[in-house]
């Protein structure tokens, strides 16, 4: 798929066919489609490039109609007729608001008188409005459909600002509920392999306000107290968070499983066992029996970065630091405290707490980072752009409509 609009288009078809919807993409050409649950059937004058279409289009530019477009609109009318008959729905993208092929404008406008398919246009770019455009339109038929509300037709426009231009241009009364804006598949943008993946739905990280990640071995120097109390004050806050701790307990001392159990008390203690997440635990069947090494691999460490709104190194003592160089080569903010390690590393671009600050400024730290603005970003597109959120709160819901 190449283009925003087909891209859009695709990922409805195919979370949709997910779901259990019958899909049918109706193309003027392309294909195969990778999804088997998906049909596809072209009709080569719904591609705008082919050559009768372009030969309308030229014509209409300079404001002529010729009379072959009503030839070329009944072709089209004809064999959508034959498709459109058995759909409940038929969601067309761009074709009632943009120019490049109105004579299936106006067969998607006959189609739209009938009781069935309910007809939506899903608005992405208006020629009316358009300075790249507007010049090519003229008034009456066709170009009016163009500008037109129609009662048949329900509009879905992804923007705010497409739903001011189209009230602006026709004098409609449209709700802002009809703003469906396009979404966002960031585990695709992240490449993020299965692991990730399974972790980012058994744990519900796409969901989560905040994750914090302290990509650390667990033993005593790591002052992992203090990340867990960080974790608390975030959730006090009002926010959802997870933090996850990365490396199983130390392979050197043998009381190390005493540290991870005073740990769990912590956690139990703060009713943050929802909150934390020990991955040397959760990923305890993916290691071969008997083995001590990280739990997480280099490449699933890699995508949590990534996940992660946060980087919390709360240590007491450092040699080196390399979470922190590694989370600066993912752009990923670090909270960390004042060792000299660390700041060696990092003379600038992390946030330093010094150690005599305590737990509660660590904690006051690790609020501010989150709530910087490139922060409050990232969250707002995860939360409000997710392609299951918006398929199911909002576009489900429009199918489902009468």
């Amino acid at each position: 798929m190449i283009g925003g609009v087909e891209t859009i288009l695709y990922e409805q078809a195919t979370r949709l066919a997910a779901r259990g919807y019958p899909v049918t993409v109706l193309s003027g050409r392309g294909g195969p489609l990778a999804d088997d649950a998906i049909a596809l059937r072209l009709i080569a004058e719904l591609d705008s490039r082919h050559p009768d279409v372009t030969a309308v289009r030229e014509r209409l530019l300079r404001g002529d109609v010729p009379s072959t477009f009503a030839t070329l609109r009944d072709r089209i009318q004809r064999e959508l007729d034959r498709i459109v008959e058995n759909l409940d729905v038929l969601i067309v993208h761009n074709a009632l608001s943009l120019h490049f092929n109105l004579p299936l404008t106006a067969a998607l406008w006959s189609i739209a008188r009938r009781p069935a398919p309910r007809v939506i246009s899903w608005v992405h770019d208006l020629s009316w409005v358009n300075p790249l455009y507007r010049h090519w339109m003229h008034d009456g038929e066709p170009w009016d459909l163009l500008r037109r509300s129609n009662p048949g037709i329900t509009p879905v426009f992804v923007s705010r600002q497409r739903l001011e231009e189209w009230r602006e241009l026709t004098g409609a009364t449209v709700d802002e509920t009809q703003v469906i804006p396009n979404g966002i598949d960031a585990p695709g943008l992240m490449r993020l392999g299965p692991t990730s993946r399974a972790l980012a739905a058994r744990f519900a990280l796409m969901d989560a306000d905040v994750v914090m990640l302290a990509p650390v071995r667990i033993t005593r120097r790591k002052n992992l107290e203090w990340a867990i109390e960080a974790a608390a004050g975030v959730r006090d806050a009002g926010h959802q968070v997870r933090l996850l701790i990365t490396g199983p307990p130390g392979p050197h001392d043998p009381r190390s499983m005493e540290y991870v159990a005073e740990l769990r008390q912590l956690t139990a203690r703060l009713r943050l066992d929802d909150v934390v997440v020990f991955l040397f635990d959760a990923l305890a069947s993916s290691r071969p029996p008997g083995s001590a090494g990280y739990a997480v691999d280099s490449e699933t460490l890699s995508e949590l970065y990534m996940l992660s709104d946060v980087v919390v190194l709360p240590s007491a003592s450092e040699g080196f630091g390399l979470p922190l160089a590694e989370a600066a080569i993912f752009r990923t903010p670090v909270v960390c405290t004042d060792l000299p390690a660390f700041k060696e590393l990092a003379p600038q671009g992390a946030t330093v707490v010094p150690l005599a600050s305590g737990s509660a400024g660590f904690t006051r730290a690790v609020q501010q980072a989150i709530d910087a603005p490139v922060a409050r970003l990232r969250r707002h597109v995860l939360d409000a752009l997710s392609w299951d959120r918006l398929i199911s709160e909002r576009i489900e819901p429009l199918l489902a409509k009468p």
